[in-house]
């Protein structure tokens, strides 16, 4: 080779090093933006997450409470005092009101399992509250004197704990899982 050909290799080669060190930069610094997105993806994802399950856990135990408000207005404990004229409407609106905030966040759960599980309690807690408003004695004494206390839609009761107590645990368990690193929800399909 002569000496025009050297340099003109020399050229090319000059030329073609800063371009594959700017080529390899290029790469690192998408990598590195790629990561940084997918870091502040999953980030805003955890705390979407957490905040609703929060949320959910809080509707779920507001619904309970009005639940069992609803049934304590149908039979009123004769030890207390007598509850206002207007007790049962209150009771009724702020049940189907509870009802429809909890059914308005479930579907912002992410895990399919404590969506499930918190569908399934709060069938159970609305069942149980309208089955037993809409079919009980009309007073405490009456069910007393028929028997009729312990039996027939009160049995619902276990079955409603129980269910509720499996929500509450499952709520529990993702968020501790969410606080302890294991990120993805079952289920739910996880694409970048």
């Amino acid at each position: 080779m002569d000496q025009a050909t050297w340099g003109f290799a020399g050229v090319v080669l000059g030329s073609l090093i800063p371009l594959v060190s700017n080529w390899g930069d290029h790469r690192r610094q998408r990598r590195e933006r790629r990561g940084d997105f997918l870091r502040t993806k999953l980030e805003r994802r955890e705390a979407f997450e957490l905040e609703h399950l929060v949320e959910v856990n809080q509707l779920l135990r507001n619904l309970r409470r009005h639940g069992d408000e609803l049934i304590s207005a149908k039979q009123p404990d004769p030890r207390y005092s007598k509850p206002p004229v207007n007790h049962a409407e209150r009771c009724r609106t702020a049940m189907r009101e509870a009802d429809a905030a909890l059914d308005a966040q479930v579907g912002f759960i992410l895990d399919d399992m404590v969506r499930e599980l918190v569908k399934v309690a709060a069938e159970r807690i609305t069942d149980r509250a309208w089955t037993v408003y809409t079919d009980a004695p009309a007073t405490f004494e009456e069910g007393m004197q028929r028997g009729t206390l312990g039996i027939g839609v009160y049995t619902a009761l276990e079955e409603t704990n129980e269910a509720v107590q499996a929500a509450y645990e499952a709520i529990t368990m993702r968020v501790r899982e969410l606080y302890a690193g294991l990120r993805e929800p079952r289920g739910w399909p996880f694409f970048f």
